[in-house]
């Protein structure tokens, strides 16, 4: 990772990269700090009817694609979910937990009921799936956290580009495979729902960093 020094230590930087592409760089890094700052976890019952434009989703999971990864791996998948496509999808999301239900497994009605509304009042959701590695080269965790970073690319985007985003990940999520038409190495990590929100979000806090930082110096 490129660290930038203060600017009493800029000489070799300046040599090195020149002085247009450092002030390129500084004014990059307050765009991203500020993008970071900005993002929100938009609660769906927020969302309009607003469409989302095909292409404007793709160029987001275009980004999710440069998430970084071991081995080469890419280990992200999407399916998109959209239009007529979400009360589709929520019939046979319903379909088959009840088929779970009669086999016995604990499904509260509610948590489905909480689930079909995301998809009534998001335009587009995104089911991110794990594409494990099938030579088993690395620990699942590690691919899982890959398709995570790629998750933090797409919603860094979506805020770039004015929209709101919600991760969820409902109790049942590994009833839902083949609805979602997951191969055996695959796993669910929820979905991603996308959409224009009538009102902003009010901004969030952090802890001082501070204290969650260690020097070994």
């Amino acid at each position: 990772m490129l660290q930038i020094p203060g600017k009493s230590n800029l000489r070799p930087f300046r040599l090195f990269y020149g002085e247009n592409t450092l002030k390129q760089i500084r004014m990059n890094l307050e765009n991203i700090t500020q993008l970071i700052k900005e993002r929100r976890t938009h609660p769906t019952r927020f969302f309009n009817d607003k469409e989302v434009p095909k292409e404007l989703i793709k160029q987001l999971l275009e980004n999710g694609n440069w998430a970084p990864n071991h081995k080469k791996t890419e280990p992200w998948r999407f399916v998109v979910i959209s239009g007529e496509g979400r009360e589709k999808f929520v019939s046979e999301v319903k379909t088959e937990l009840e088929e779970a239900q009669k086999n016995g497994a604990d499904i509260p009605g509610d948590k489905v009921n909480k689930f079909a509304l995301h998809f009534r009042k998001a335009p587009v959701a995104v089911a991110i799936i794990a594409n494990l590695d099938e030579e088993h080269r690395l620990p699942e965790w590690e691919e899982m956290a890959a398709v995570s970073m790629a998750v933090q690319n797409i919603w860094l985007s979506a805020t770039a580009a004015g929209l709101s985003a919600f991760w969820a990940t409902p109790p049942f999520i590994s009833q839902l495979g083949s609805c979602l038409d997951l191969k055996p190495n695959q796993k669910s990590m929820g979905f991603l729902f996308l959409g224009y929100a009538n009102r902003p979000f009010p901004a969030n806090g952090r802890e001082p960093i501070e204290d969650k930082i260690t020097w070994k110096e």
